[in-house]
């Protein structure tokens, strides 16, 4: 404006221009202090121990306590503020401490029914979306499916509605192992609370046996120390522990049992598993052969102390032939000695064993705790041909146990226990001597000049 204006024009201008500074100056208030208000907000509940302590977590627990209903408001809490709090790296160091607080804190003391199953629903939504979820941290992805697992009702029991997304997370091929494997922790907990109750038995097998199935069928890969085959069978064994409280086994499923009794890839641990979940639920409607079944049974146990010895055996060659120098490891045999259960009788090397004169005795190659690794590996596979009642078992599928079946899980049942009372190298040497079938007559000998048969 012209300093040249009259005098009546400018002080109208001048009002314009300051209502106009006036205007635009509120805005920049109004819209700075919303954004610090914001940025204070989101501070306030930047973690877990923040949002406990919140006034909009006090609000909620005292409405739930209070038998509040689950309104948008409590579901608009769950979803924004708390459930969220899982994944957030703030309390990646606390996950577990903020996974417990989250069920005990937010869903335990709710007193409306309805209330608790709305608001149990809404974390299961909640937690299998994030369980799914490709982008997030493997932790986070755990934790989640772990909390799915913790879930209970009003009555302190797994919370049913879990049960069938922890099933299909665990049967879920796509998945991380280590997600499929906090499902089947989850599943495994439901299927131990309706132990001995019959009457849900059949719910929770129509969930639970198809997943279990889904799983077993997987190929188990190499029985080496892999990552893959390590969580392939620990998720295997997971499943067959929980068949024995599911009720009698289909023949469909009883047959992808003797399967894997009888997988030369699958661990020993996991095989003598199989035996024992046959024992428990097999019935004569499964179809099971039981000479097949016994057969096998036998050959496990067989087998399980032939791995033990050539361990130990390979230990011994190992410090013979592989050039090592200075003091032996713990437990080695000196260059060119036998191990003790190799050695005739009566030619232990003074120190050694049983000496007589209480030497100290050498440090076994198989250790004690291998030993009564073996002796329970034992002791389940004989009950799992026959119970020492003879009450139980696979002998006794459909009729009397047939006598070789009898002192088949007699000779397992002693090594174990001569195992277990006395956990050292000549006695489970002498355990696989005495179970190991008999060599065949050597070919040879048919064919061999008649003056070097006599």
């Amino acid at each position: 404006m012209s300093l040249f204006q009259p005098e009546h024009v400018r002080p109208n201008g001048c009002l314009l221009r300051l209502r106009a500074t006036a205007v635009v100056a509120a805005v920049v208030l109004v819209t700075t202090a919303a954004g610090a208000f914001a940025q204070d907000d989101d501070a306030r509940l930047s973690n877990w121990t923040k949002v406990e302590s919140a006034a909009e977590t006090r609000n909620y627990k005292e409405s739930m306590r209070g038998g509040g209903a689950f309104d948008a408001a409590a579901r608009g809490f769950l979803e924004e503020i708390a459930l969220p709090q899982l994944g957030l790296e703030a309390n990646r160091t606390t996950i577990e401490r903020v996974r417990k607080r989250l069920r005990e804190y937010l869903l335990a003391d709710i007193t409306n029914e309805k209330a608790a199953e709305e608001a149990g629903k809404t974390c299961l939504s909640f937690m299998e979306s994030l369980a799914g979820k490709e982008d997030a941290d493997a932790v986070v992805r755990v934790n989640a499916m772990l909390l799915i697992g913790e879930l209970q009702s009003v009555d302190r029991k797994p919370w049913q509605p879990a049960a069938a997304v922890l099933a299909r997370a665990a049967a879920n091929a796509e998945s991380p192992k280590a997600v499929r494997i906090a499902a089947c922790v989850g599943l495994a907990r439901h299927v131990e609370a309706i132990k001995g109750v019959v009457e849900e038995q059949q719910r929770m097998a129509a969930v639970a046996v198809p997943a279990i199935v889904a799983i077993l069928k997987e190929d188990p890969q190499d029985a080496t120390l892999s990552s893959a085959a390590v969580e392939n069978d620990w998720m295997a064994s997971r499943c067959l522990t929980m068949l024995p409280s599911l009720g009698p086994l289909a023949p469909a499923t009883a047959a992808e049992v003797v399967k894997i009794l009888g997988e030369n890839k699958r661990s020993i641990n996991v095989r003598v598993r199989a035996a024992a979940a046959l024992a428990a639920v097999a019935d004569p409607d499964s179809k099971v052969d039981k000479a097949a079944v016994m057969k096998s049974i036998g050959a496990v146990a067989v087998l399980a102390l032939e791995r033990d010895v050539a361990a130990a055996d390979k230990l011994i060659l190992d410090r013979q032939y592989g050039g090592g120098t200075g003091q032996a490891p713990p437990g080695m045999m000196p260059p060119g000695m036998m191990p003790p259960g190799m050695m005739p009788p009566g030619m232990m090397p003074p120190g050694m064993g049983g000496d007589p004169s209480g030497q100290p005795a050498v440090e076994q190659m198989i250790p004690r705790e291998v030993c009564r690794r073996a002796a329970w590996r034992l002791a389940v596979l004989a009950d799992a041909i026959l119970t020492d009642d003879s009450k139980r078992g696979i002998a006794v599928l459909g009729g009397e146990a047939a006598p070789a079946a009898v002192e088949l899980a007699q000779k397992l049942r002693r090594a174990a226990m001569e195992l277990d009372a006395t956990p050292e190298e000549l006695t489970l040497r002498q355990a696989l001597a005495g179970l190991k079938p008999p060599a065949p007559a050597a070919a040879a000998a048919e064919g061999a000049p008649a003056a070097a048969v006599q």
